[in-house]
């Protein structure tokens, strides 16, 4: 059995130990202040008699070390050290969580908490029930609250049959063993967790709120924050874009989702417009005959897809029908369809045009779409398709 020294210091990066097990990479130590792994965080990283530790994980009671291209035995005394800034980023971040859902929690009581992601890239936490922005907003005021007043942060083991689990976060399924840690957040939160902590809410120094997300079907959202300069250098980026964006729409940075609420309005009433402009000129076309076939094209920008095709597929239910459509917004996308009494293959005439452009595309023998990053090349796809289609006519 490994003794997990960071139970008892959470700030130990130094220590030495001895081997007691070596398993190929795998290196089993008789104490550790490497983190395994918990509660959501991810395990530690370090140094081992000067090689890198890159994985720690628990393994049947004890801590195994992933330490490539070691040469140790059992006996062999180590001196190791844990990269403290990953550490310290991650404990930081675990009770960063804590924190912030405890808030959340009593702002809506029915807040579920499904996953948590402590890692060095990312920090969120995925929860069932009812958020929005506003919510946040008050909930990230209270934590901030929390971290000025410089909240204690202390853990106890207790039985698994005590009666303070009675009062705390717990889930009792994820609970191994006979004893169980809680953790303690000054009078605003007591959770079962088996990761490391700080040891006072002041060393979070700020925490902020990056992302609310749908997470379905995990959870309802995903919360990603930040804490500690990083939380604070992406308050100030994420102020600089808010004052931009309501200088350039001019309006007060107050007033900036009110501003941008009448912008949205104005461009739904605008695509409106445009689906109504593109049915009409839908309905006006006029084929042209090929080989005695009956071809109609045209290039339709921004009018929605689904309305351009069903238009299509109501054109090609005429025998002796060909429709080759561009759409155009931020992409080409191209669609060939052909009645089904005609051998024209949609997918080579679809290929021919997007060749030229450097798109991708696929489908039926009878209709058949694929795009490209070209949007301002459109003609020149639509004219290499209808090229093809005549060259498959004239052949056959």
């Amino acid at each position: 059995m490994t003794r997990l020294l960071y139970e008892a210091d959470p700030y130990l990066t130094k220590f030495d130990a001895t081997v007691t097990k070596v398993q190929g990479e795998w290196v089993v130590l008789d104490r550790t202040a490497f983190f395994p792994g918990g509660g959501g965080q991810d395990h530690d990283t370090g140094w081992m008699s000067g090689l890198e530790v890159k994985v720690v994980r628990s393994q049947d009671g004890e801590v195994v070390h992933q330490v490539p291209g070691h040469a140790l035995s059992a006996g062999d005394r180590v001196d190791c050290e844990v990269d403290w800034e990953r550490r310290n980023d991650l404990m930081r971040a675990h009770t960063g969580e804590h924190l912030l859902f405890s808030i959340l929690s009593r702002m809506s009581p029915e807040l579920e908490l499904v996953k948590i992601a402590i890692t060095s890239p990312k920090k969120s936490l995925v929860v069932r029930g009812e958020l929005s922005w506003p919510m946040m907003a008050q909930a990230q005021e209270q934590a901030n609250e929390a971290i000025a007043a410089q909240l204690p942060v202390s853990d106890v083991w207790v039985s698994k049959n005590s009666e303070v689990l009675k009062d705390i976060r717990i889930k009792v399924d994820r609970i191994h063993g006979d004893k169980v840690r809680v953790v303690t957040i000054g009078d605003l939160d007591k959770a079962a967790c088996a990761g490391v902590h700080i040891q006072n809410t002041r060393e979070l120094k700020m925490l902020l709120v990056t992302k609310l997300t749908s997470a379905r079907p995990v959870g309802d959202y995903e919360i990603e924050f930040e804490t500690g300069r990083r939380a604070m250098q992406t308050a100030l980026r994420l102020s600089s874009i808010g004052l931009q964006a309501a200088e350039s729409v001019r309006a007060q940075p107050e007033h900036l989702l009110n501003a941008l609420s009448n912008l949205k309005g104005e461009l739904l009433v605008a695509q409106d417009a445009v689906r109504a402009y593109g049915r009409q000129a839908l309905k006006r076309l006029e084929p042209e005959k090929v080989e005695g076939v009956r071809l109609y094209s045209g290039i339709f920008d921004g009018l929605d897809k689904k309305t351009l095709v069903d238009s299509i597929n109501e054109l090609i239910g005429a025998d002796r029908t060909v429709a080759i459509m561009a759409s155009v917004d931020e992409r080409l996308t191209l669609f060939v369809a052909t009645s089904k009494d005609l051998e024209i293959d949609s997918r080579e005439v679809l290929n021919r045009g997007l060749k030229v452009v450097d798109g991708k595309g696929g489908g039926g023998k009878n209709f058949a779409s694929g795009g490209a990053s070209h949007p301002q090349r459109a003609k020149e796809a639509l004219d290499a398709a209808k090229d093809g289609l005549r060259a498959l006519l004239t052949a056959g």
